[in-house]
């Protein structure tokens, strides 16, 4: 008994001892790096599992050879972000920099100056650190416990918008391949990749930009729009957490868990955005009219994308191909004439748009029950806890609200 509660002093000496700023941040240098590695290893296994949903033969070596020189590289991503992250964050530890949050983020926001990249990346990543922290979404260090990190912590870059191309059989919405694309595709080559991708006539091909991607640090579009922005860093953020846990792990295993997560994902960085967003030493420009007028838009034009998908499913259950492409590009050209236009709506498109269960635009149902379940909790952490242990949609089944 005497020696453990010797023990007990002890750590809670080195406790104090850590608590204190210059130890807490040597501790935080030597965690950064061990958390580095981590996360590459999380990072690769994601972008492996994920862009390679299913295998099929022929579809490989056309998929190879209509994206070879624009596909994008996670190894060399890694090499060239992480060494500069990792000074970044460690000379911010050790000697944080005092930036006007106002007028640095104001100058991002509205003029884009690549001079206040590095200093807006750094004042968001805090603004969404402190309100994961004042949320409980941190962690407790082990053996430490009134040390808590956000972990693994939020890093992401700023940059040019990749691409994605997704592929679905055309006689069902199922996204079996997706491949990351580099920034610099054109729109020339969306035609291109796709037409070679469905020349045989088995598949349905759709080239996109997206706004983020789960890598480490997390490449997160350059946005001038403040909510938006902090939404998608929150996201992918989220993805990072997941990753240590059966549900980022399960992710690659079928559309099931792909929803899932991007769904929960979507639910935990909306809330997580709001709330830092809410932290006072930022006003951002007020919202004009064009950006109402888009809400509007997308308000009165998402349930017809969400019937369109339940049709197409419908049409073809009963093998009728022709017809269901025939609906796609009708409610295109209505979606069109609604001052919402799309370049190209098929099985692809709906498949890719399909993992997102919160959209209102999606018709997955396990959208609506992780909705519900969210209301059951009273906070987000106790949520995230609750639903980060799903390895499986017999499990996510038993433990959502029907």
């Amino acid at each position: 008994m005497n020696r453990g509660s010797d023990s007990e002093g002890d750590i809670d000496a080195v406790e104090r001892s850590i608590e204190s700023m210059g130890s807490r941040r040597i501790l935080l240098t030597a965690s950064f790096a061990i958390i580095s590695v981590a996360m590459v290893v999380v990072c690769a296994l994601f972008v492996t599992t994920t862009l390679r949903a299913q295998s099929s033969p022929g579809l490989d070596d056309v998929l190879g050879s209509a994206t070879e020189s624009h596909r994008f590289s996670f190894v060399k991503y890694e090499l060239t972000h992480l060494p500069n992250r990792w000074l970044t964050n460690v000379a911010g530890w050790l000697n944080r920099p005092d930036l006007d949050e106002q007028e640095t983020l104001q100058r991002w926001f509205e003029q884009g100056n690549e001079a206040d990249r590095k200093r807006a990346e750094l004042l968001l990543e805090q603004r969404l650190s402190q309100a994961a922290s004042e949320m409980a979404l941190d962690t407790p260090l082990p053996l430490f416990g009134r040390v808590r990190l956000v972990w693994p912590p939020v890093d992401v870059d700023l940059s040019e918008r990749l691409h994605v191309v997704a592929v679905s059989p055309r006689d069902e919405v199922q996204m079996v391949r997706s491949v990351l694309l580099t920034s610099e595709v054109e729109r020339d080559d969306y035609d291109r990749i796709e037409a070679e991708l469905e020349a045989d006539g088995r598949w349905s091909a759709w080239v996109g930009r997206i706004g983020g991607v789960a890598l480490y640090p997390a490449s997160v579009v350059s946005s001038r729009d403040y909510l938006s922005t902090l939404q998608i860093m929150a996201h992918e953020w989220t993805h990072h957490y997941l990753g240590f846990y059966p549900l980022g792990l399960a992710y690659g295993r079928g559309s099931d868990m792909r929803t899932i997560n991007e769904t929960v994902a979507d639910i935990v960085g909306d809330e997580l955005a709001d709330s830092a967003a809410a932290i006072t030493g930022f006003e951002p420009p007020a919202i004009d009219e064009a950006d109402l007028r888009r809400s509007q838009i997308r308000a009165t034009t998402d349930p017809l994308l969400r019937q369109l998908r339940i049709d197409v499913d419908s049409l073809l259950s009963d093998d009728r191909i022709e017809e269901a492409e025939r609906l796609m590009e009708d409610v295109r050209l209505r979606l069109s004439d609604l001052d919402r236009p799309f370049r190209r709506i098929n099985q692809a498109f709906l498949a890719f748009r399909g993992g997102y269960g919160a959209s209102p635009s999606s018709a997955s149902p396990w959208g609506p029950r992780l909705i519900e379940f969210r209301r059951d909790h009273d906070s987000l952490a106790d949520f995230l806890k609750a639903v980060r242990g799903i390895g499986s949609p017999d499990q996510a089944d038993a433990l959502l609200p029907r």
